[in-house]
Protein backbone atom coordinates (compact mmCIF):
# COMPACT_ATOMS: atom_id res chain seq x y z
CA UNK A 1 0.00 0.00 0.00
CA UNK A 2 0.91 3.51 -1.13
CA UNK A 3 2.19 5.77 1.76
CA UNK A 4 0.31 8.94 2.04
CA UNK A 5 2.13 12.04 2.18
CA UNK A 6 2.81 14.02 5.03
CA UNK A 7 1.61 17.47 2.99
CA UNK A 8 -2.01 15.37 2.45
CA UNK A 9 -2.57 14.97 5.87
CA UNK A 10 -1.62 18.49 7.19
CA UNK A 11 -3.95 19.42 4.28
CA UNK A 12 -6.67 17.61 5.50
CA UNK A 13 -6.08 18.68 8.94
CA UNK A 14 -6.11 22.47 8.23
CA UNK A 15 -9.56 21.56 6.38
CA UNK A 16 -11.11 19.81 9.40
CA UNK A 17 -9.99 23.11 11.64
CA UNK A 18 -10.84 25.75 9.22
CA UNK A 19 -14.22 23.20 9.07
CA UNK A 20 -14.53 23.93 12.44
CA UNK A 21 -13.57 27.64 12.54
CA UNK A 22 -16.55 27.89 10.36
CA UNK A 23 -18.55 26.19 12.57
CA UNK A 24 -17.82 27.53 15.37
CA UNK A 25 -17.91 31.29 14.41
CA UNK A 26 -21.28 30.68 13.42
CA UNK A 27 -21.77 29.62 17.14
CA UNK A 28 -19.93 32.95 18.37
CA UNK A 29 -22.48 35.33 16.13
CA UNK A 30 -25.70 33.10 17.58
CA UNK A 31 -24.83 34.55 21.38
CA UNK A 32 -22.50 37.05 20.57
CA UNK A 33 -21.94 40.54 18.15
CA UNK A 34 -19.28 40.28 15.44
CA UNK A 35 -17.28 42.63 16.79
CA UNK A 36 -17.08 40.93 20.36
CA UNK A 37 -16.39 37.38 18.79
CA UNK A 38 -13.44 38.96 16.33
CA UNK A 39 -11.74 40.22 19.87
CA UNK A 40 -11.91 36.84 21.01
CA UNK A 41 -11.07 35.28 17.99
CA UNK A 42 -8.08 37.42 19.03
CA UNK A 43 -7.34 36.55 21.94
CA UNK A 44 -7.67 32.80 21.25
CA UNK A 45 -4.77 33.82 18.18
CA UNK A 46 -2.46 35.46 20.68
CA UNK A 47 -3.26 32.51 23.27
CA UNK A 48 -1.61 29.90 20.75
CA UNK A 49 1.28 31.85 19.25
CA UNK A 50 2.22 32.07 23.34
CA UNK A 51 2.27 28.64 23.66
CA UNK A 52 4.51 27.96 20.44
CA UNK A 53 6.33 30.75 21.35
CA UNK A 54 7.45 29.12 24.52
CA UNK A 55 8.04 25.83 23.11
CA UNK A 56 12.16 25.24 22.81
CA UNK A 57 11.94 24.72 18.73
CA UNK A 58 10.78 28.28 18.31
CA UNK A 59 13.22 31.22 17.34
CA UNK A 60 13.09 34.47 16.14
CA UNK A 61 14.47 34.66 12.93
CA UNK A 62 14.96 34.19 9.10
CA UNK A 63 14.86 36.40 5.81
CA UNK A 64 13.08 39.73 5.94
CA UNK A 65 11.43 39.06 3.09
CA UNK A 66 9.72 36.13 4.81
CA UNK A 67 9.24 37.73 8.00
CA UNK A 68 6.94 40.22 5.81
CA UNK A 69 5.20 37.79 3.90
CA UNK A 70 4.57 35.87 6.93
CA UNK A 71 3.18 39.55 8.71
CA UNK A 72 0.82 40.18 5.38
CA UNK A 73 -0.67 36.64 6.17
CA UNK A 74 -1.36 37.89 10.00
CA UNK A 75 -2.86 40.88 8.27
CA UNK A 76 -4.99 39.59 5.95
CA UNK A 77 -6.26 36.62 7.90
CA UNK A 78 -6.94 38.95 10.98
CA UNK A 79 -9.15 41.81 8.44
CA UNK A 80 -10.59 37.91 6.98
CA UNK A 81 -11.88 37.26 10.41
CA UNK A 82 -13.67 40.26 10.83
CA UNK A 83 -15.30 39.98 7.72
CA UNK A 84 -15.97 36.31 7.84
CA UNK A 85 -18.19 37.25 11.69
CA UNK A 86 -19.55 40.43 10.13
CA UNK A 87 -20.90 38.25 6.83
CA UNK A 88 -21.73 35.58 9.29
CA UNK A 89 -23.94 37.93 11.32
CA UNK A 90 -25.77 39.38 7.70
CA UNK A 91 -26.47 36.02 6.43
CA UNK A 92 -27.17 32.03 6.39
CA UNK A 93 -23.74 30.11 7.69
CA UNK A 94 -24.38 27.74 4.36
CA UNK A 95 -24.36 31.33 2.15
CA UNK A 96 -20.85 32.54 4.33
CA UNK A 97 -18.75 29.67 4.04
CA UNK A 98 -19.64 28.39 0.29
CA UNK A 99 -18.80 32.06 -0.91
CA UNK A 100 -15.99 32.57 0.82
CA UNK A 101 -14.56 28.80 0.44
CA UNK A 102 -13.61 30.13 -3.18
CA UNK A 103 -10.06 31.57 -1.31
CA UNK A 104 -7.79 28.73 -3.09
CA UNK A 105 -8.94 29.95 -6.16
CA UNK A 106 -7.55 33.72 -5.71
CA UNK A 107 -3.98 31.65 -4.46
CA UNK A 108 -4.15 29.60 -7.60
CA UNK A 109 -4.86 32.54 -10.07
CA UNK A 110 -2.24 34.68 -8.21
CA UNK A 111 0.45 31.94 -7.84
CA UNK A 112 0.11 31.43 -11.69
CA UNK A 113 0.19 34.69 -12.67
CA UNK A 114 3.39 35.91 -10.26
CA UNK A 115 5.26 32.80 -9.39
CA UNK A 116 4.62 30.98 -12.71
CA UNK A 117 3.66 27.96 -11.06
CA UNK A 118 1.80 26.11 -14.03
CA UNK A 119 -2.16 25.10 -13.51
CA UNK A 120 -2.95 22.41 -15.25
CA UNK A 121 -6.30 21.30 -17.50
CA UNK A 122 -7.44 18.90 -14.95
CA UNK A 123 -6.45 21.80 -11.95
CA UNK A 124 -8.64 24.24 -14.38
CA UNK A 125 -11.26 22.37 -15.01
CA UNK A 126 -11.50 21.39 -11.28
CA UNK A 127 -11.41 25.70 -10.65
CA UNK A 128 -13.83 25.97 -13.03
CA UNK A 129 -16.11 23.45 -11.14
CA UNK A 130 -15.33 24.63 -7.69
CA UNK A 131 -16.92 28.03 -9.01
CA UNK A 132 -20.13 26.41 -9.80
CA UNK A 133 -20.32 24.30 -7.22
CA UNK A 134 -20.00 27.50 -4.61
CA UNK A 135 -22.34 29.45 -6.60
CA UNK A 136 -24.89 26.78 -6.67
CA UNK A 137 -24.13 25.95 -3.06
CA UNK A 138 -24.92 29.86 -2.31
CA UNK A 139 -28.21 29.88 -3.36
Amino acid sequence: MAKVPDWLIYALICSLLYGLWGFFGNLATKYIDYKTAFVYEAIGAILTTLFIIQTNSFSFEGDVRGILFAMLVGVCGTVASLVFFIALGKGEVANVVSVTSIYPLITILLSSLFLKEPITLPQMLAVLLAIIAVILAAY
